[in-house]
């Protein structure tokens, strides 16, 4: 999404944009910190949302409000206060949404999800590189993983490419003989809590589908090259060179069904 973000004061600009990086990652933003700039750059480019601080050092951002929705009637205007007070007169504008700081992500998160205008926020979310090693990406940086086995779970999913698993396939595949059972039910359950609290950083908490004890990815948030490659999204011939997984030894019986793809 293209987002411009109009606040007198830089540190808040930054928080909105962290803010909006955890939850929808991958954005092109713009800041002003004032009208002028803030409608010279509104008439210059297309922007899906514009965050408007309505108490400005000079006019206000109800006014930019008031001159967006003639320069660029498609944007998205999200008003943004730490005063209730201004809610009627921002309404009365026909603005997409309201925020009232201090505001969590969620809060956020529920005015990206009810635009007046709708976005593209983009289906792919998280980028999967599956040929030679696992690696996972969001908004173009590398994952983080509190727990190696974390990514090793993602990456078992990723591999069935939408089709479930149980908890028991899960944890006979990837902690093999290191645990016992019962050891092997609490790590999963560990690991499992400890993926979903790293995906819901990101905006991913819904990247997991689980039901009962039956555990798949939603291939929609994912750009996988794997996935590219067996369906024939990509034109590029030698993006397998026989490496799948490395670090996996579960992930051996790709490579002998890619060989023979």
């Amino acid at each position: 999404m293209k987002i411009l973000i109009v606040d007198d004061e830089a540190y808040l600009r930054d928080e909105l944009k962290d803010s909006l990086e955890r939850i929808s990652p991958g954005n092109e933003y713009s800041e002003s910190d004032h009208y002028e700039d803030a409608v010279k750059k509104l008439k210059e480019n297309s922007f899906d949302i514009a965050f408007l601080d309505i108490r400005l050092r000079g006019k206000s951002g109800l006014e930019i409000a008031e001159r967006a929705k003639r320069i660029s009637p498609k944007t998205n205007l999200v008003m943004v206060t730490a005063y209730s007070e201004y809610a009627l007169e921002a309404f009365k504008l026909f603005v997409s949404g309201y925020l009232l700081k201090p505001f969590s992500d969620n809060d956020l998160r529920e005015v990206l999800d009810h635009l007046r205008t709708p976005v593209d926020r983009g289906g792919a979310r998280l980028e999967i590189r599956c040929f030679g090693n696992f690696e996972v990406f969001v908004g173009g940086k590398p994952m983080i993983f509190k727990r190696s086995k974390e990514k090793e779970l993602l990456a078992y999913l990723i591999g069935l490419k939408g089709a479930s698993a149980s908890k028991n396939e899960i944890c006979a595949n990837i902690f093999e003989d290191s645990v016992t059972p019962d050891k092997a039910d609490i790590h999963f359950r560990q690991v499992f809590a400890s993926l979903k609290k790293d995906l819901k950083h990101h905006g991913l908490e819904d990247l997991i589908v689980h039901n009962n004890n039956a555990y798949a990815i939603d291939t929609a948030l994912v750009k996988c090259d794997y996935y590219d490659y067996i369906t024939g999204k990509t034109t590029d011939e030698n993006v397998y060179r026989g490496e799948f997984m490395n670090q996996y030894s579960w992930a051996e019986q790709y490579v002998y069904a890619l060989d023979n793809f």
